[in-house]
């Protein structure tokens, strides 16, 4: 079989059009597995031509529908295909979707006539999940994005998928912000023996986690990798070794799945160490003796006398559920007065108790967490907070432990992803440079800084600051090839980035180019002219400061160069510091295949030993 031009002969068309208007589609199922309740947690749908034919596989049939000019048509077509074929099985859970934009931009899943039919075949837009396919193309103000987002409103499920396979899905994660994210299965397949991809999973989980999506993982193939993606914390999975696509789908997992799961948990590598949130909550929490309403008050005042440390005491119900806080000091204001103690101490404790408290469920997101100290007031911080899984009290938090909490997780997922450019930070940044070495690889590495930032960012604010860091993280992303190198957030107006390609220098030099183009868009024509503005420094002094400009360093990685990411990063930043003491847009490229001391940077020197060459 072939796969199909995008300009299809009359032959091609006329076949295509055929399958369409007799309808002979039909749907497979994959199902996804909840790696938590180790049951399915739904189907992916996945369309299928006539068997044995040019025109069986989806690529195929897509490429068709594109070269005959009726992809949204025919992506209508699948879509009814397999909802009816759900419905039709009565398979449980989501039904997940593929879909493209042209179909968004159709608007039909959101017309009432689709509604209608919907209802009549007995399911509802939130059994359904749409697959955003062509995700780069979703830009800020497309018909596309806005379609979405009202399908949101109507109940449908959004997810995103192939993440990590192109850095344009990473902008619409931000402004969609869909409810599943399915990691690309380059990411998963041999996850367990490989530190890199791990670290990709893990920063990617502690985004989602602040985004409350979920995560699925796609493409997995071998029991280590289940186990490792459990171990990690992935919540969802679905691939060959769970269950292959076929058009009667099992109800439940196979027993060999089970068995899996139903397996010690191994300690596959330091990353799961790390926990989740809801595992660090729940360690943290304090189990101390609840009461029920109808204690009497001077029980609860015996346990207080009693316990001197002792500030708040949770109050549950026959069942369990919390219902509130006893704090000793609100015991204090009301019953430690003459008398008042002998006329209360039979009445129930719930005359006292707080019922508007802090209340934060294990397994709540990072951000829930993070909004729930925000709200809090200084009653709440003297009270705590009350840990529930599903209302069941678990444990008391004290406010200062749950910001300590969040605090350590906001830090440790800057260090696998920063949140500004959502591009990876230091850990897989060094655990990919580490890989490089280890495997004999060349290639290339570069240091780059924004050259006078600081003094534009205290000028212009942060919010402009911000704008010319994502400028240079964008032309990062877009002049260099996921696959042949890997670009990593430092932090702050630091980046660097790994180059397989032997045509990396260009590369850089593109981005230098770009990086002057673009920042001139910030500023005015008499400040362009003027090649600068002036400031006041922070000690009141009036100071001229040039237009932000970019300083790279790089150098070209030979098998043993360096035995470690410490040794080529103290390299680096020489360079990027050689760099910077020239002036303008520049980057220097040292031609040693040593790391001995640099020498000083001259302008003038283009000897073999180093090079520095301007942008314009």
């Amino acid at each position: 079989m072939t796969t199909l031009s995008l300009h299809a002969d009359g032959h091609h068309c006329g076949a295509f059009q055929s399958i369409v208007r007799e309808r002979r589609l039909r749907s497979v199922f994959q199902p996804l597995i909840d790696l938590r309740s180790r049951t399915f947690h739904g189907y992916e749908a996945l369309i299928r031509g006539p068997a044995d034919t040019a025109l069986e596989r989806p690529d195929q049939l897509f490429d068709a529908a594109r070269a005959c000019d009726q992809l949204a048509a025919f992506d209508q077509l699948c879509a009814r295909t397999s909802i009816e074929g759900f419905v039709a099985q009565r398979l449980g859970g989501q039904l997940f979707i593929n879909v493209t934009e042209a179909l968004f931009d159709s608007g039909w899943f959101s017309q009432d006539s689709t509604l209608r039919w919907l209802h009549e075949l007995g399911t509802q837009p939130s059994q359904l999940v749409l697959e955003l396919l062509e995700s780069d193309l979703l830009g800020e103000d497309s018909r596309a994005l806005a379609e979405a987002q009202k399908l949101r409103e109507l109940g449908y499920g959004l997810a995103l998928d192939d993440l990590g396979q192109g850095f344009g899905r990473f902008a619409v994660w931000k402004r969609l912000r869909p409810r599943y994210l399915k990691i690309d299965r380059s990411f998963t397949a041999s996850l367990a023996d490989d530190p890199f991809k791990a670290a990709f999973v893990q920063s990617m989980l502690l985004l989602a986690d602040a985004s409350q999506s979920v995560v699925v993982a796609e493409g997995v193939e071998s029991e280590r990798d289940l186990l490792t993606l459990r171990e990690i914390g992935v919540q969802m999975a679905q691939g060959y070794f769970i269950a292959r696509p076929h058009a009667h789908p099992p109800a439940e997992p196979a027993r060999v799945t089970r068995q899996a799961l139903d397996k010690a948990q191994p300690a596959l590598h330091a990353l799961a160490s790390r926990g989740s949130i809801e595992q660090s909550v729940l360690g943290l929490a304090r189990r101390i003796n609840p009461v029920h309403p109808n204690t009497k008050l001077e029980s609860v005042l015996r346990l207080l006398e009693t316990d001197a440390d002792l500030m708040s005491v949770p109050v549950v119900d026959a069942d369990g559920q919390a219902l509130g806080i006893i704090n000793r000091y609100v015991m204090a204001d009301r019953l430690f007065r003459p008398h008042v103690r002998d006329l209360f101490g039979n009445k129930p404790c719930s005359l006292v108790m707080s019922r508007d408290v802090l209340r934060l469920e294990a397994k709540s997101s990072l951000q829930q967490a993070s909004d729930l100290i925000a709200d809090s007031s200084y009653r709440h911080a003297t009270e705590g907070v009350l840990v529930t899984e599903q209302g069941q009290y678990r444990g008391l938090l004290l406010v200062g432990d749950l910001l300590r909490l969040v605090t350590e997780f906001q830090v440790q997922a800057a260090r696998y992803a920063n949140p500004l450019t959502l591009l990876p930070g230091n850990v897989p940044l060094n655990d990919c440079i580490d890989r490089w070495l280890r495997e004999g690889n060349r290639f290339a590495a570069a240091y780059l800084d924004i050259d006078n930032f600081k003094a534009f960012n205290d000028r212009f604010g942060y919010r402009m600051g911000d704008e010319v860091i994502l400028l240079l993280a964008d032309l990062l992303k877009s002049r260099l090839t996921l696959g042949e190198s890997f670009v990593g957030h430092i932090g702050g107006d630091d980046f660097m980035a790994l180059l397989l390609s032997a045509h990396w220098e260009h590369a850089l030099g593109q981005i230098l180019q770009d990086f002057e183009d673009g920042v001139r868009g910030f500023f005015d024509d008499r400040t362009l002219v003027d090649g600068g503005y002036w400031s006041e420094n922070r000690r009141g002094d009036a100071v001229f400061y040039p237009i932000p400009s970019l300083s790279i360093g790089a150098l070209c990685v030979t098998p043993g160069m360096f035995d470690s990411h410490r040794d080529l990063s103290n390299v680096l930043a020489e360079l990027k510091k050689a760099a910077k003491k020239l002036p303008g847009n520049q980057l220097f490229v040292d031609r040693r295949q040593q790391p001995p001391q640099l020498a000083e940077p001259n302008a003038a020197d283009s000897s073999p030993a180093a090079l520095a060459y301007q942008a314009g």
